[in-house]
């Protein structure tokens, strides 16, 4: 439950809310991060993801029964930059080489794959246990294109867990006068017991618990308590929580101008789908009964685990044709005039498909990402630069890199017919029959989440990348100095929809320095902004006077350590070794 609040700053709202129904503490760290007091030690947010990413390593080494050190690690659609890079500093610290950050969403679609029509278009809805997210996928043949995502970090499970546990305290202090609240551990205690009867309720229409170690009685004894709930009732106050889902939901279908009909399957995914009333009321929105071919719990480790095969195939030789039949491949666009190169990652999945049956219909095109205004002359902005000074940038045209289909190896030729007696048939009486058609392989084309965008003068945004912006993507903007003799600028960063800087998500300050000196606005800065596929920014410089390189670092806030920090990191992990775990037995 934590993943709630990886990657939010201590002063954010999700972490202010949080630090009143914890059973643990949290404290304000270095750098505006939160942390978590614990067994007498002060652990960051990544760490605590950490320690479960080390036990699922072990696991996984365990089963295998040989070491692991590489994976591809899902998070929630919605999860911003801080997040994501928290997230890979959690990889790193249990020693894992992180692939890949997948979208949840993207993952389970990718697990339940094309249904083998020709064109339709899908919605993923995925209520788990902290977080929730929506996506809306285009599959046409082969190409799985994202249209859009939306979720809400802040809730899932959880909260349902929450209304549960209250109730039970109000109980507890109705018959028995013992207040549940004001002991964490206690509280804590109802909170893994709400969640036990939220599951029992998802399979029966009432059930009671019986415990007999949370109160204390005379002389060292317990009191034996018991509560009962019906499904009705867990319904009845969970409504309001469910509610909240479809208002994410409209956001997705909004944003890439679609209506709830014009979906043909909506894919349940998370635990919290479990419950009836869930799908019922995706029913009821949607118009049409939600699937569950596969277990909610594991569709997105099955995503996963099929984008992990593909890229650690790609690494083993890409080059040769694989026996599993699926490939990725990465490539490299030739770059641009006076651009640098882009680059753009294919994955890619070749479906097994009967030699008997017609060819499948050849996939459109991807569709390009939608055009970006453009501002020239008059329509200048201001940028607060470094020490007070400002900036002023116009926009040249654009030019957005889009994925493309990469051709697959010839296949293999095929082995002579044989007769019953075991010879070979001669070719001219009995010809090899014509190989199966070629596939296009499918294409995996997912967006970014949140808009990204920086701070102009009066504390307003000025957006270069949209929400729903097919990644990887990148944007320029070309600054102009505006003080003589001016070397160094900062531009501060944010992800969010609004145009008041600060209602979005600041993601840090954008520090660019080398610039020659000279004139006022005689020399330009071209910068580039790129999502990277896991969903992350990256920064490019370059003076358009000189074409020299200038240095560009994004100063995350409350998610990016530093080099030092991380090693004593790295020391805590080792100080806590994982118990041993034995081989699964055969069977």
């Amino acid at each position: 439950s934590v993943k709630r609040l990886i990657g939010r700053p201590w002063g954010s709202a999700e972490v202010e809310q949080a630090r009143g129904k914890l059973p643990f503490e949290l404290r304000e760290g270095p750098n505006g991060a939160t942390l978590v007091a614990a067994r007498g030690e002060t652990y960051s947010l990544p760490e605590i993801s950490a320690f479960v990413l080390r036990q699922t390593k072990a696991v996984a080494e365990a089963s295998l029964g040989e070491p692991v050190d590489r994976a591809v690690i899902t998070v929630p659609a919605n999860f911003n930059d801080l997040q994501r890079a928290a997230t890979k500093t959690a990889g790193r610290l249990a020693g894992i080489d992180v692939l890949r950050i997948l979208n949840e969403p993207t993952a389970a679609a990718l697990a339940y794959g094309p249904s083998g029509k020709a064109q339709e278009r899908v919605a993923v809805y995925d209520l788990g246990g902290g977080t929730f997210d929506v996506t809306v996928l285009d599959l046409a043949g082969n190409v799985f294109e994202v249209l859009s995502t939306a979720g809400d970090t802040a809730l899932g499970g959880d909260d349902i867990d929450l209304i549960i546990a209250e109730r039970m305290a109000d109980d507890l202090l109705k018959k028995h006068r013992f207040d549940a609240r004001a002991q964490p551990l206690a509280f804590a205690r109802l909170r893994i017991l709400a969640e036990g009867l939220k599951q029992q309720l998802s399979e029966k229409p009432e059930h009671t618990i019986s415990v007999e170690d949370l109160i204390p009685g005379d002389r060292g004894s317990t009191v034996k308590w018991e509560y009962r709930m019906t499904r009705p009732e867990l319904e009845w106050a969970s409504l309001a929580i469910v509610e909240r889902t479809f208002k994410v939901c409209q956001q997705a279908l909004e944003a890439c101008s679609a209506g709830p009909g014009e979906i043909a399957r909506v894919i349940l995914v998370g635990g919290a789908t479990r419950m009836p009333m869930v799908a019922r009321k995706v029913e009821q929105f949607f118009g049409r009964a939600p699937v569950v071919r596969i277990n909610p719990d594991e569709v997105v480790g099955l995503g996963a685990a099929i984008q992990a095969a593909l890229l650690d195939q790609a690494r083993q030789n890409a080059s040769e044709p694989l026996a599993h039949p699926r490939i990725a491949e990465e490539s490299v666009v030739e770059p641009l005039p006076d651009e640098a190169p882009v680059s753009v990652e294919a994955e890619l999945e070749l479906p097994v498909i009967d030699a008997g049956a017609p060819p499948p219909p050849r996939p459109p095109a991807p569709r390009p990402p939608p055009p970006v205004p453009v501002k020239r002359g008059g329509g200048e902005q201001f940028l607060p630069g470094g020490g007070g000074r400002t900036l002023v940038f116009d926009v040249p045209p654009e030019k957005a890199a889009s994925p493309y289909e990469v051709e697959l190896p010839a296949a293999p030729p095929r082995a002579p017919a044989r007769t019953l007696a075991g010879l070979p048939v001669p070719a001219a009486t009995a010809p090899a029959p014509p190989a199966a058609p070629r596939p296009r392989a499918p294409l995996l084309i997912d967006v970014t989440p949140l808009s990204l965008g920086v701070e102009t003068v009066g504390g307003f945004c000025d957006t270069l990348i949209d929400a729903n912006t097919p990644v990887p993507c990148d944007r320029t903007r070309t600054f102009a100095t505006a003080t003589d003799a001016q070397t160094t600028v900062r531009v501060r960063v944010s992800q969010g929809a609004s145009k008041r800087f600060e209602e979005n998500t600041c993601l840090g300050e954008l520090e660019l320095s080398g610039i020659t000196a000279g004139p006022r606005g005689e020399h330009k800065i071209a910068v580039t902004f790129e999502i990277d596929a896991d969903g992350i920014l990256q920064v490019r410089a370059r003076d358009v006077t000189t074409g020299r390189e200038a240095s560009a670092r994004l100063q995350l806030v409350g998610a990016q350590a530093a080099p030092q920090d991380i090693e004593a990191m790295q020391a805590r992990q080792a100080a806590h070794p994982l118990a041993p775990l034995e081989a699964p037995r055969p069977g």
